[in-house]
């Protein structure tokens, strides 16, 4: 990786680099506050198109002002390397700043369209501005390629349904030659662009028509982010066809945090996946969707069965309260009152932060023995709840390796009362326990005190928390 020297701002330096194809030189990183505008990219596209640079293969230099005259000769540079087949060459760009709009993302597609892609497999044009034709020329341009990996359309709010329309839309001519769109497609990311059901719906005709030639829907799986967006309850059913289909999944990692769901989108998911089990998602962001118990009730019936490669699950910012957060234990293997085999065995991961699960659902959580991962950050727990818990992290914790109590407003004494039963080891238990974090908690002299006496026991046990604070010191703050 290179950042450039000489002076502060000039890029001079590192473009000579370039065109003396600095074997070392890989990976160009124009950092924001150096000058890389119409000239300096003119003269980096000159390098590649006259083939003086083989070895250049990634370059990020988002954040810069590029005229659509100049990210037109930077496309023109990007197909040159790959109609003459030379060696190496570009296969992954991050360029522009968000005043590029949908004439600039045109004209950087532009040549690149004919060869469908080129050789790029990551493309960033996360906040650029891009509407419907940006977005169009999008999916023009990568829609059979066999190289785009990782596609970042993020911060695109003028896109809206009529965007993402209008890339599904450039892919469907494909299907009847028997191909699937985006063949190669691993990540894409559509987080805050304004998507609603409509555009939830082409995405997922899109993704899921066609078929390769064994017979799958897609080769692999996909890592799909649509993070702030407007789907709605009316968008879930195109989500449960992603998710939830006669071969599984065609998804690898769902985020849909922020996109207002409710408990009645999460029952559509949820009913989807009892008929069909949403074999091969392993990560599932629900977080922040106005979820309540009754929607984390339906999710927990269904996680009994129905998601048999799940690792990770967000239910972070939903009020599902200590009743929704016992419902989901109950569906794990290894958690108090699991009976039988018919349980989750695969959750590792589990975000509760602010979900208002209270000391009741802090302890059920915590008599989980499959999880390896916990977040209760931000739930109130407070003093009484850090000393209700302790007992339960007498000696550490035989499963979870990553422990995260921040932000719970216990006072110090509380922070001691845990710390202390930490250290207390407990005969018969093997402690997996790692990282501890207790941030926004008093920390204090005698807190510190309990984490050396806890250190000693416990050496490798990493614990996050706040810089002490000593008596008098918030006194003398507020004088």
């Amino acid at each position: 990786m290179a950042w450039g020297s000489g002076s502060f701002k000039s890029c001079d330096s590192l473009l000579k680099r370039v065109e003396e194809n600095d074997a070392k030189l890989v990976e160009l990183v124009v950092l924001p506050m150096k000058t890389f505008g119409a000239a300096e990219c003119d003269r980096l596209s000159a390098a590649i198109a006259h083939g003086q640079n083989t070895n250049l293969q990634t370059i990020s230099a988002s954040g810069h002002h590029i005229p659509p005259s100049s990210l037109k000769r930077f496309s023109s540079a990007l197909t040159y390397q790959y109609q003459h087949a030379i060696n190496g060459g570009i296969t992954s760009v991050a360029i522009g700043s968000k005043d590029m709009g949908d004439e600039g993302a045109v004209e950087l597609l532009g040549c690149l369209s004919a060869e469908n892609g080129g050789l790029l497999k990551h493309l960033d044009l996360g906040w650029k501005n891009l509407g419907k034709q940006g977005f169009g020329a999008v999916g023009a341009t990568f829609s059979r390629s066999k190289h785009m990996a990782h596609l970042d359309l993020s911060r695109n709010n003028n896109a809206g349904c009529e965007g993402v329309v209008s890339f599904c839309d450039a892919a469907k001519e494909i299907f009847g030659k028997g191909g699937i769109a985006f063949p190669a497609l691993e990540q894409l990311n559509l987080t805050e662009c304004n998507i609603g059901p409509v555009g939830m719906q082409a995405l997922s005709d899109v993704l899921l028509s066609g078929e390769c030639q064994d017979g799958k829907k897609r080769q692999q799986r996909i890592h799909l982010v649509l993070r702030s967006n407007l789907i709605g309850a009316d968008g879930c059913p195109a989500l449960a066809a992603l998710v939830s289909g006669t071969d599984g999944s065609i998804l690898s990692n769902l985020q849909i945090g922020q996109c207002s769901i409710g408990d009645e989108g999460i029952t559509t998911i949820s009913n989807a996946a009892v008929s069909n089990p949403c074999t091969g998602l392993m990560v599932l962001d629900i977080s922040d969707n106005a979820i309540t118990k009754d929607g984390a009730k339906k999710l927990a019936e269904s996680l009994l069965v129905s998601w048999p490669d799940l690792v990770e699950l967000n239910l972070a910012k939903n009020n599902v309260g200590s009743e929704g957060v016992a419902s989901v234990m109950a569906s794990l293997l290894g958690s108090e009152g699991a009976i039988g085999n018919s349980k989750n065995s695969t959750l590792k991961n589990l975000d509760l932060t602010s979900t208002d699960c209270g000391v009741d659902g802090a302890k059920v959580a915590l008599t989980s023995g499959g999880l390896t991962t916990l977040r209760l950050f931000n739930n109130h727990l407070g003093s009484d709840g850090f000393i209700s818990i302790a007992p339960l992290l007498q000696g550490g914790h035989a499963a979870i390796e990553h422990l995260d109590l921040g932000g719970n407003s216990a006072d110090e004494d509380a922070v001691v009362a845990l710390l202390d039963s930490i250290a207390n080891v407990k005969e018969g238990l093997v402690n997996k326990l790692a990282v501890l974090e207790i941030g926004g908690n008093t920390f204090g002299d005698k807190a510190a005190e309990a984490l050396e006496r806890l250190k000693r026991v416990w050496p490798k046990l990493d614990v996050a928390h706040d810089k002490p604070v000593r008596e008098g010191e918030e006194e003398e703050e507020q004088d």
